[in-house]
């Protein structure tokens, strides 16, 4: 068995970034154009805590894809309004410091690159926010490698979605306290991975090419990092996962995923359940926590803290430079995605950069 290794990230040198003009956030680092698309997946979710008469009947897919198109023009906000609006005001900073983050590298519904052969990657947000669109830095790059990466929204929990016909929907306030069990939402999240899986002919259809359907890989932040380690113990056709600081609930962490993963944590994370789960494992797993960083610093509000004045309204933003942080974060994701025994192939992590 190879056991927990905690490895603090402070010895990583000097990174690069094309220089930011304004509120650009910090474009995709592969070599493949980007575009990113909205499915609404129909599914039947009862007993749900937060649905109105307890039953959602559908969630939202944002898949972020390779495309051969290119970003042409100016700059365009990355964010929903309503979105940028709804966390200005949760988080009290300056009107308009969400609102005017934009991208100069991300497109909507572009057709997909034919045949990367990559595997298909499957994200769950934060619980109660942010929602997969305020990840767009992390998933739009590992899109650019050659990854389709495919984030699930669960209705009325997550704060703000927009269904692909342009109906808003809001939810839980920002930073709500759940009432119930989360082990629930963990269920609830683990089922639509499996529905995601089982959708990928009509993920394929809208976004106009095949994808990998036999090399899927699970990975989330938080309750979705939790239910990525759950997805990975509970269906055969996940052979991968990454957890960014998620807790890992009930008897999952007693339990042997025989495959490979990462728990990515904040600095100083010390949950005696990771160290539990880490002990049961007999694949190739590791701990790796961040000097520096908190538990926020794993969403885009990394880069965000940089350009505008949030990290002054949030005590989850470590002091961590924002673009080190957004550098971190891809690059060990994508180098576990490409890690030879996870069975995907590619570079070792030992050695990511």
């Amino acid at each position: 068995m190879t056991g927990l290794k905690h490895v603090l990230l402070s010895l990583i040198g000097h990174v690069t970034f094309r220089e930011v003009h304004g509120a650009v956030i910090p474009p995709p680092t592969g070599r493949h154009s980007v575009s990113r698309t909205k499915i609404e997946i129909q599914y039947v979710n009862t007993d749900d805590p937060i649905a109105p008469n307890n039953v959602t009947t559908a969630f939202l897919a944002t898949v972020y894809y390779p495309t051969s198109e290119s970003f042409t023009g100016a700059p365009v906000p990355y964010l929903d309004p309503a979105l940028a609006v709804l966390f200005e005001d949760a988080y009290n900073v300056t009107a308009g410091s969400f609102t005017n983050l934009t991208t100069d590298a991300i497109i909507w519904d572009a057709p997909l690159l034919k045949h990367t052969g990559y595997p298909t990657l499957l994200f769950g947000p934060a619980g109660i926010g942010p929602p997969v669109e305020m990840f767009s830095i992390l998933l739009s790059d590992l899109a650019s490698y050659g990854y389709t990466v495919i984030g699930a929204d669960h209705p009325y929990e997550q704060p703000f979605i927009r269904w692909p016909n342009g109906t808003a929907l809001y939810g839980l306030p920002p930073f709500s306290d759940l009432d119930f069990d989360p082990s629930i939402l963990y269920d609830i999240r683990v089922n639509e991975t499996k529905a995601l899986i089982e959708s990928i002919p009509l993920i394929e259809t809208a976004i106009g090419g095949a994808i990998n359907s036999t090399h899927i890989g699970t990975f989330g932040h938080s309750v979705g990092g939790g239910a990525a380690v759950r997805a990975l113990l509970q269906d055969g056709r996940v052979t991968t996962a990454i957890n960014l600081d998620g807790s890992i609930l009930g008897e999952d962490q007693y339990i042997d995923a025989v495959k490979p993963g990462i728990l990515l944590s904040e600095e100083g994370y010390a949950d005696p359940r990771w160290e539990n789960f880490a002990s049961a494992q007999t694949k190739w797993w590791k701990h790796l926590a961040v000097e520096g960083s908190l538990h926020v610093d794993f969403t885009d509000l990394a880069f965000w803290k940089e350009v505008t004045d949030v990290k002054a309204h949030s005590m989850s933003l470590g002091d961590i430079n924002g673009y080190r942080q957004v550098e971190i974060t891809r690059t060990f994701v994508r180098a576990f995605f490409n890690f030879r025994p996870s069975g995907l192939g590619g570079a070792d992590i030992r050695r990511p950069f």
